[in-house]
C-alpha cells in the first residue's frame, strides 16, 4: 500500500506548467477548472511540496471528482491510497485533507 498527498491538478492544465512551478501553480489551481469536462477527461495528478508530480490512474478520476465536489474553491490537497495490482498502482481511496 502507498499513501500519497498533494495538491490535485488535472493533467490538461499541468502540462502547461513549468515543472519548477508545479507546487505554486497547483496551490492556486481552482476546483472549478479541475471539474471542467476536458480537465476531468485528462485525469489527475497530485503535486507534492517539492514540485514532484504523482499521476493517478484513470480509476481514481471518479473518486477525485467526488472529493472535489465537497472541497474549497482552490488549492485542494488530497490524500490518495493506492495498492499494487499486478505491478500497477491502483487508487483505492481519495479524501480531502
Amino acid at each position: 500500500m502507498e499513501i500519497t498527498e498533494g495538491y490535485v491538478v488535472d493533467l490538461a492544465c499541468l502540462r502547461r506548467y513549468p515543472q519548477q512551478e508545479y507546487t505554486s501553480r497547483a496551490a492556486e489551481h481552482t476546483t472549478e477548472c479541475a471539474l471542467m469536462g476536458h480537465c476531468v477527461e485528462s485525469g489527475y495528478g497530485l503535486v507534492a511540496d517539492d514540485n514532484l508530480l504523482v499521476p493517478l490512474d484513470m480509476e481514481a478520476t471518479r473518486q477525485v471528482v467526488s472529493a472535489l465536489a465537497t472541497a474549497g474553491p482552490r488549492g485542494v490537497r488530497l490524500r490518495a491510497t493506492r495498492e499494487d495490482v499486478d505491478g500497477e498502482l491502483h487508487t483505492t481511496n481519495v479524501r480531502v485533507l
